[in-house]
Formats: C-alpha cells, structure tokens, sequence
C-alpha cells in the first residue's frame, strides 16, 4: 500500500476531528448526567476535577434534604468481587445494595469510595469542594486504614492530587523525604493541567481503570481463563500473597491517637460537626478464619477499645459509632475483610436497619 502524503494528511485530520467530536460529546453528555448514568465509577478516583464531575453532575441531583455520600475503601467496590471471579460484580457490591435501598426511601446516595482509599485522602475531600455539602454521610472505617504503615510519611495518602487540599501540618507529614525529580515535577503538572481543561482526557483515564479493574495484569488474566479455565494452583498461590500482603494490618501493634489516622479521622469529625452533617460510622466486619496466625487477637481487641473510646465523644454531635468488626461469620466472606454477594446484601440491610433511629 502506498502511503501518500494526502492519505496521510487525511488520516491526521481524520484523528483530529474525532479527538474533537469526542471532546464536544463529553461536554455535552457530562454535564446532562447521562454519562454517571451509563458508567459506575465507585471504586475509582484518578482526578480531583473528575471528583467535582461526579459530585455536580451525577444522574439524581442532591437536595438539602435527601443527600448521602458513602465514604470508605474496596469493602464499597467491585474489586474484591472480581479477583474472585464473582459473575456480575458491580451488581452485588456493598455500595449498590446501599443506594438501592436509600434510594427506595427517597435518599439520593453518591459513593466516593475507592480501592485503597486512607483517612488523609478523606480528609483531602472536604466539604468545601463540594457544590452541594450532603446531609449525612456513611463513613467505613477498615482495619488497614490505621496500619503501622499508613501512620506517617507518604504512603498515608494514597491520592497524591489529594495533598494540597489538606491542612498544612498534615501536608508536612506526608511529604516524601526526596523530592520529585524535575522531570516528575512537569509530568504532575501536564497531568493536571490535561485533565483541569480537557473533559477527554480526565473522562477516559477513570475509563481506564474501570476496563482495566482492578489491575491491568488482572484483566489480561481474567480474558485468558475465559479460554483456558482457572487453574487451582494459581488461586492458591494468589490466597497466600493476599494473606502475605494484609499481615502487617493484624499484626502486634497499638494504634497511636498522635499518627496520621487518627489525627485525620479527628479533623474529618470536627469539620463535620461544625457543618452539622449527620454520620453513621462503622467498622467494617473481619474475618479472623482467613487470617489465621497471622491475627494478634490482644491488638485486635485493645484497638477496637480505642477506637469506640476515641468516637464516643462525637456521639453528642450528631456522628455515631458502631463497632461490627465481628459481626459476620466467616462464610460471609471473601478473604480477610470483603464479603460475598450475600453478605454484601445483608450488610446494607443491617446499615440502613442502624441508621433509622438516627433520621
């Protein structure tokens, strides 16, 4: 095939023009809410422009009286769900049973939750961002979030588009002892500079992830069972490095109120409490069976104490605690913290039970 010099110009202008089109598109369809309708995006968060989307332009507007915001890691996302090769995943999540059933009682929900999510990023996202501040929010507190790991220095945030929204002596604490490279520095810059002023860009990076869900290995791996079947072997090896991986979460080690979690989960609390927003906390179940020796019941316990002791001041300030970290048997279960469909279910019925007392 002879490539010409006008084949080749038209074949630019071609690419151009659909750049363009697309670009016309989102700014049309985003801001009329019909592309939240058509796309789940819980579980993600690559963008705080993309965040805002979502907040102003998801498909059921929020009002001053019928607003929620589901707050909280992967037990709210499809993750899990998928490593396990659950069939129709973003259909049986914690956070679909949720809003399903808020919902039912003319509660508008909207969830931010996200794989891997930190209490600094959630004190990142403050209600001052946000055109329309909820009236409640439901707020999953997972025992990884106060992990030895997460209690300084930069692996405490895990949106780094989060930082410079938070207090100042919070940023300090989590800045990375070497600073970013010059050539980091641009590519940060153009990243966000892409995404603040180019719907396409910021649109298909959250489309990215949700094709690529949860990892891009994963979805590769995914396609080839579909052709070869699973190997046993390989769902063994993948239990153990998950076992491997969450150990430091359970392991001896007292939760400190002067690290980064709980100083993060005290700021969230008094800005709530002072904007008056309603809250249900709780502490998401866990399954001690999965974990097996690698469980130091005394920490467990002491920090669970802590924890309720820490909360039950805020209880006089419209946010209440409850603690259901064992609440479930380990059939319900996964692995160590996300449960099955059926418990993801039961779960939202025990939430919304919870709350009624609260309205």
């Amino acid at each position: 095939m002879n490539l010409s010099k006008s084949f080749l110009a038209g074949a630019t202008l071609s690419f151009f023009g659909l750049l363009l089109l697309a670009e016309v598109f989102l700014r049309l369809a985003v801001p009329a809410g019909s592309w939240y309708k058509h796309f789940d995006a819980s579980g993600d968060m690559t963008s705080l422009v993309e965040l805002r989307d979502r907040l102003r332009y998801s498909p059921r507007r929020w009002t001053d009286d019928s607003s929620l915001l589901l707050l909280g890691d992967s037990v709210l996302g499809a993750s899990a769900l998928m490593e396990h090769r659950v069939s129709g995943a973003r259909d049986n999540t914690l956070s679909k049973f949720l809003k399903d059933r808020l919902q039912s009682v003319s509660e508008t929900a909207l969830s931010l939750g996200s794989d891997g999510l930190l209490l600094p990023d959630i004190l990142g996202l403050n209600l001052e961002f946000m055109p329309h501040p909820p009236r409640r929010i439901i707020l999953f507190l997972n025992f990884r979030m106060f992990a030895k790991e997460f209690a300084e220095g930069p692996k405490a945030l895990s949106r780094n588009f989060l930082l410079s929204d938070l207090p100042e002596d919070i940023q300090k604490r989590l800045a990375p002892d070497v600073p970013l490279s010059k050539e980091a520095q641009l590519s940060d810059r153009l990243y966000a500079e892409m995404g603040d002023h180019w719907f396409l860009f910021r649109e298909t990076q959250m489309l990215k992830t949700l094709w690529y869900y949860p990892s891009q290995k994963d979805f590769f791996q995914r396609a080839l069972e579909q052709v070869l079947g699973r190997n046993e072997t390989q769902v063994e090896i993948a239990e153990a490095a998950l076992k491997q991986k969450v150990a430091s979460y359970y392991q001896a080690y007292l939760w400190d109120k002067r690290g980064l979690p709980l100083k993060c989960l005290q700021k969230i609390l008094d800005q709530w409490a002072e904007r008056r927003v309603q809250a249900s906390i709780f502490l998401v179940p866990q399954n001690p069976k999965f974990l097996g020796s690698y469980l130091d019941k005394p920490s467990f316990e002491k920090n669970r104490k802590t924890l309720a002791a820490f909360l039950k001041p805020y209880s006089k300030k419209g946010i209440f605690y409850s603690d259901w970290a064992d609440r479930f048997s380990p059939t319900y279960f996964l692995d160590h913290c996300h449960l099955t469909p059926a418990g993801n279910e039961q779960f939202a019925k025990d939430v919304i039970k919870a709350m009624e007392p609260w309205k």
